[in-house]
Formats: C-alpha cells, sequence, structure tokens
C-alpha cells in the first residue's frame, strides 16, 4: 500500500538557519501526531529543547512551532512516500521502509543550495544493513554538506527512550 507523508506538502521547506532532518511521518490512522515526532514513544520534543536550555515541548504543538521560529530551525523528512505491507503500516521501525517511492533529498538539497542553512542534523546514527537505502540518500545530503560548509550531524534517534547519556550527546553533537 502506498503512504505518503503526512506533513510535508503543509511545511514546505524555505531554508532556515538549522534543518533536522527525520526519516518518515506516515498519513495513516494509526499514526495519532499532529506535528513531526508528535508519537508518543518519541522524545525529540523533550530533547531538542534541553539543548538549547529549555523545558519539554512534548505535546504542545503551538510552542513546538514557536521554538522553531525563535531558532530558526525547520524540520523535515528523508522520505515523501514508500510502499508499505497492510501489517507493518503502524509498525514505524525504518527498517520498514525497503519499498520507497520517493525521497526528499532532491527537495533538501535544493534548499540548501540557497545557501541560508549553516547546520543539518539527520535523526539517526547508526546504519543496519536493513536501512542501506537510507543510509544512502542521508549520505547525498552530507555530502553536499561538506562540500558547501554546511555542519553535518548525526543525532541518536529520539525514539524509544529519553536518558541523560541521550541528552548530553545531542549537546555535544549541537555545540
Amino acid at each position: 500500500m502506498i503512504i505518503k507523508h503526512k506533513f510535508l506538502d503543509l511545511y514546505l521547506l524555505v531554508g532556515k538557519k538549522i534543518l533536522i532532518i527525520g526519516t518518515f511521518n506516515p498519513d495513516v490512522t494509526c499514526n495519532d501526531a499532529k506535528f513531526f515526532y508528535g508519537r508518543a514513544k518519541n522524545f525529540f520534543w523533550r530533547l531538542l529543547p534541553e539543548v538549547f536550555g529549555k523545558e519539554s515541548l512534548k505535546g504542545d504543538v503551538k510552542r513546538q512551532k514557536e521554538f522553531l521560529k525563535e531558532h530558526d530551525i525547520e524540520l523535515s523528512d528523508l522520505i515523501l512516500s514508500a510502499d508499505i505491507s497492510e501489517k507493518n503500516i503502524c509498525s514505524y521501525g525504518d527498517d520498514k521502509l525497503t519499498h520507497v517511492i520517493e525521497y526528499n533529498t532532491e527537495n533538501i538539497i535544493k534548499t540548501l543550495s540557497n545557501g541560508r542553512t549553516k547546520e543539518v542534523y539527520f535523526t539517526r546514527k547508526s546504519f543496519d544493513k536493513s536501512v542501506q537505502n537510507i543510509r544512502d540518500e542521508i549520505y547525498k545530503i552530507k555530502e553536499f554538506c561538506d562540500k558547501n560548509g554546511i555542519k553535518f550531524g548525526f543525532l541518536p534517534t529520539p525514539s524509544r527512550f529519553y536518558s541523560q547519556k541521550k541528552l548530553e550527546e545531542w549537546r555535544r553533537i549541537f555545540y
């Protein structure tokens, strides 16, 4: 079943100082996220504000958007659409994204070409064989950043759990 991204049509890239790239946010009924990184087992909105010395914004979309604007940050994802089997439609694991229909790589690089973005971060740091296709695409973006003097970093995934160790690693990568 071909699944499109839930938010990317609503939040087009414009070129902010910081770009944070995730993998995919499927537009399916079991996905109750109201905004990027909005699922219950994702701690992005706790980690990112804490990196900037602020309190958690988990669950507060209005304040999340204000935070992004205040810090000149935009969010995007690597995948625009994917063919996902019925049984895997609500699993959200990157390893289930083996049949990508359309990547967002070209749009991301085009936006980076305008020269406004100074930092890019991808919310995944390890790549096993099951996500080789994702690795290949993100490395195209990393290569563009490296050639154009844009800072690029791999963040530990914000999903599954929160820990002080994960927060400290996010802080080191941002600063």
